[in-house]
């Protein structure tokens, strides 16, 4: 049971650090300064890589929504 509970804090944590990350980087000052260290493709790549992580973390959410009238 502590397992459980301490592999939930870990994940609740982690995602709460993950989210403050994501809403900082989408600040246009962040990102103005993450394509000027990073340049253009390779900051590129990373926010399409984003994108398709959320796509496929919400499509789960999005397909119920559908099915509801």
């Amino acid at each position: 049971m502590k397992k459980a509970a301490k592999k939930l804090l870990f994940l609740a944590c982690f995602g709460g650090i993950a989210y403050l990350c994501g809403k900082l980087a989408q600040k246009a000052e962040v990102q103005e300064k993450l394509f000027a260290v990073l340049g253009e493709d390779l900051y590129l790549a990373i926010l399409d890589k984003v994108r398709l992580g959320g796509d496929l973390l919400m499509w789960p959410i999005d397909f119920v929504r559908a099915l509801l009238p």
